[in-house]
């Protein structure tokens, strides 16, 4: 449906999430990875061996880099090129900071040269505004650096348009109040857009939680007003225009299923990421899903994707995702389901 009918028929693999590094270079207090930012002693996966897992997986056309902070990785511009090569990417999303504004502006540049078929978003995190925003990430001038990362990617944009720039923010009890100054404050700036996600999983400061349930059908319809304000994803029109109009509907329809699920309590539409999707870590561990903990070590495998999901433990987390035992509102995993479920899709068009 998107890049290929036999794969989207077949539920091939779609996309590969690669939490790069576990290093950070600032303490969110919403941050659902914290555990392992402490977790610092091994060794990452190397290029050589990215190469070989690279090699050993199938092709997939999207590509969701994560950390830790990704930036903090010497070799960030190498990894891509890698799956860009071996794996026929078309989408890469790249999550930071901001922090390491000049670096990251050098990145995203060698990134563009080197892989210049892809159509690559660059979200830029942002939570509030000025020194609230600071506190919310425990780092003092994150704010003011992340602006300048900003207007860097501004100036790539101008030779790039298959760059995409866009600010994400992560809506909590402490921050949805003052969602109307961001909103406005972000439109100021004219990135291409301004996403949200909800806080999930277990943060590091336990006072962050999601904002009062009788206040999300408010907030929700704020987020799709400030959708239509924007243009979509419209880098994802150099590899086909109507991937740009189905992402934006899939984006817009996430927000229904997020409801409907923290209501219900449980999967309101089959979950796909035992097949669509593979999450890898930076010492080699894999999972399925980001909320279920690890299965295997790639190491352990000579870093074949193959014998790892055969292995009986995958069978069994592919079995409690197929049986319903779990659920939870991530979007990167319903945008997937909403995506390969058209009746859901077609069923809630209008939305809440």
């Amino acid at each position: 449906m998107l890049y290929n009918p036999i794969k989207y028929l077949k539920k091939d693999l779609f996309q590969v999430i690669y939490h790069v590094t576990y290093r950070c270079n600032s303490r969110c207090k919403h941050c659902f990875n914290w555990k392992n930012l402490t977790d610092l002693n091994k060794q990452e996966l190397t290029l050589d061996e990215i190469n070989k897992i690279s090699k050993n997986l199938p092709t997939f056309p999207w590509f969701l880099i994560s950390g830790g902070e990704p930036f903090l990785r010497e070799d960030l511009p190498q990894i891509i090129k890698i799956f860009y090569d071996n794996n026929n990417l078309k989408y890469v999303t790249l999550p930071t900071n901001g922090i390491l504004s000049t670096k990251i502006r050098d990145q995203v540049k060698e990134i563009l040269t080197q892989c210049n078929g892809i159509s690559l978003t660059m979200s830029l995190s942002l939570d509030h505004i000025g020194a609230k925003h600071d506190s919310l990430r425990n780092t003092k001038g994150n704010f003011e650096s992340l602006i300048t990362t900003f207007n860097y990617l501004k100036e790539l944009k101008k030779d790039h348009k298959n760059l995409l720039i866009k600010f994400n923010t992560v809506i909590t009890n402490k921050n949805y109040k003052d969602l109307d100054e961001i909103i406005s404050y972000v439109k100021k700036l004219e990135p291409d857009l301004h996403t949200f996600d909800f806080i999930r999983g277990d943060p590091l400061d336990k006072t962050f939680t999601l904002p009062p349930r009788e206040k999300i059908k408010e907030i929700i319809k704020k987020i799709k007003s400030t959708n239509k304000d924007y243009g979509g994803y419209t880098n994802l029109s150099v590899q086909n225009k109507l991937i740009k109009n189905i992402a934006g509907s899939v984006v817009l329809r996430y927000y229904d299923l997020f409801y409907e699920t923290l209501e219900e309590k449980k999967q309101i539409i089959p979950c796909y990421a035992g097949s669509l999707s593979l999450v890898i870590y930076p010492y080699g561990d894999v999972s399925f899903c980001e909320m279920l903990e690890p299965f295997a070590n790639l190491r352990d495998f000579d870093y074949n994707y193959k014998s790892i999901i055969k292995l009986q433990q995958s069978e069994k987390i592919k079995k409690l995702i197929k049986n319903k035992e779990c659920y939870c509102y991530h979007p990167c995993y319903q945008y997937l389901n909403i995506l390969y479920n058209p009746k859901y899709f077609i069923k809630h068009k209008n939305g809440i």
